[in-house]
């Protein structure tokens, strides 16, 4: 081998070395930052007329294993989904109040029970009369209650798909920015590897939102597609559209117009889209949507459930057909055809209400009475007391017959089974994404990998030098001579 071929290969040895004594260095600075990807210094020997002449250094690679992402990010998305999910059964339950616990509704309910037998024992005194109308009045405020969470939930539900939706439509258009300058890097010889960092960030943050499949183009840039094959991200990002609806009331559905849908370029979204099976925008449109509206279902039906069991002659003889009895709702002069909402209209009676010029006489001599009449009189506080536990099941459905009480209790029951249900599924997705996440950390910076990657360098870089040293002493004896 010549000098000059010994000079150029010891050169580029050199130029190596410091090179990975660089890389690594980035490494082990960024062991521990979120979305970085290790790197690798990738080299092949140069040859200059078929002799070899050194080593030549093609590019930084980075190193990321895409099946297990993919699977990290879907177990993301799972989630993400179970925690919005949890979280609103979680404050519905909490709203509700558990059985025995003082304010709740099976607990008022229990009291209204109570305060009846008092008043059936005692029809002549005011203050056991007076009993049964404040822990009606629990009831109702109670239930009403339970509605205003309920609205309060699909109203933040609402706000938040909004601001989930706004921040899903930047992300999509930096992963567009970003896809056109890693193009222009790539094609140029560059080395993009923290432009793609950015990006997979920019990516995992999505799927927490919306589950998303990622594909590489040959060119650096990326297509995102969403579950129900819809691309999200090519050469240009895709635009979603949501309007706000401020406050939707109980009836209001997206099937009914009230409500908006998401779109997509322009294309609505139909409900039960693949696209939000999982994630944060989905949870937040099943409770919306689903979850909210069917609790409100229950509830109004318990509520009219309450109102009728008191709305019957054969209880209170001077009621007229369709009149209130114990209960009322607030704006309506008979009981209603349609139910939706009337939870939150639940009213005593202002027969019954002094404070709305009503009189309590009226429980035991009947809410048409034209007098007090016998004060000793507990026929009707007895027939109240035994419609409030009377078995029968809830207007329009084929359920069990159950009390009042309990089909207090069943709701109760069924809201509490559904947040066990989401947290026994979100526990087994949380311990999922948890185990995928170890893992995946697992394939990033090793810094004792990473040492010892530096070790070699060095003494590479060692080799060189003398190499170099020996040439320039071979050199100056050349030039003595």
């Amino acid at each position: 081998m010549s000098l000059s071929l010994a000079l150029s290969s010891a050169m580029s040895g050199l130029a190596l070395s410091s090179r990975g004594t660089q890389v690594v260095s980035d490494n082990i600075a960024n062991a521990h930052t979120e979305g970085y990807a290790v790197r690798t210094l990738n080299q092949t020997s140069r040859v200059l007329g078929q002799t070899g002449s050194g080593v030549m250094i093609t590019g930084v690679s980075r190193q990321v294993n895409h099946a297990l992402l993919a699977e990290l990010r879907g177990a993301a998305s799972h989630t993400a989904h179970d925690a919005v999910l949890g979280g609103f059964w979680q404050r519905f339950e909490t709203e509700f109040g558990l059985p025995g616990e003082a304010g709740s509704l099976p607990q008022n309910l229990s009291r209204l029970g109570a305060a009846l037998q008092q008043a059936s024992q005692n029809p002549d005194q005011n203050s056991s009369l007076q009993q049964v109308t404040q822990s009606a009045s629990a009831i109702a405020r109670s239930i009403a209650g339970l509605q205003d969470r309920l609205q309060l939930e699909r109203d933040d539900a609402d706000a938040a798909i909004l601001r989930e939706i706004t921040t899903v439509n930047q992300s999509l258009e930096n992963i567009a920015e970003l896809n056109r300058k890693i193009q222009s890097q790539t094609l140029l010889g560059g080395s993009p590897a923290a432009l793609i960092d950015a990006r997979q960030h920019l990516v995992d943050e999505i799927s927490a939102r919306i589950p998303v499949r990622e594909f590489m183009r040959d060119d650096g840039r990326i297509m995102l597609m969403a579950q129900d094959g819809s691309i999200l991200v090519d050469r240009e990002a895709a635009q979603f559209d949501f309007a706000r609806s401020v406050q939707p009331g109980p009836a209001d559905r997206v099937e009914n117009g009230a409500l908006s849908a998401i779109s997509l370029n322009g294309h609505e979204l139909r409900p039960g889209n693949a696209m939000f099976e999982t994630g944060q925008i989905g949870a937040l449109l099943q409770i919306r949507d689903i979850d909210g509206p069917l609790a409100q279902q229950q509830l109004d039906l318990v509520a009219f459930d309450l109102v009728n069991r008191f709305a019957d002659q054969t209880v209170d003889p001077s009621l007229a057909p369709n009149q209130f009895g114990l209960f009322s709702l607030e704006g309506l002069a008979g009981l209603p055809g349609e139910v939706t909402g009337i939870a939150g209209q639940l009213r005593v009676n202002p027969l019954l209400d002094p404070a709305q010029g009503g009189e309590t006489w009226r429980l035991r001599a009947g809410m048409n009475a034209p007098a007090p009449g016998d004060v000793l009189d507990n026929a009707i506080l007895n027939r109240m007391a035994q419609a409030l536990d009377a078995p029968r099941a809830l207007a329009g459905t084929s359920g069990a017959k159950r009390s009042a009480s309990l089909h207090a209790s069943n709701l109760l029951s069924d809201v509490a089974r559904s947040r066990l249900d989401v947290e026994q599924q979100g526990t087994f997705n949380a311990a999922r994404y948890a185990s995928l996440r170890e893992a995946f950390s697992a394939e990033g910076v090793d810094t004792d990998a990473e040492l010892s990657k530096l070790l070699r360098l060095e003494q590479a870089y060692s080799a060189n030098a003398r190499v170099l040293s020996t040439v320039d002493a071979m050199m100056r004896t050349i030039l003595e001579i």
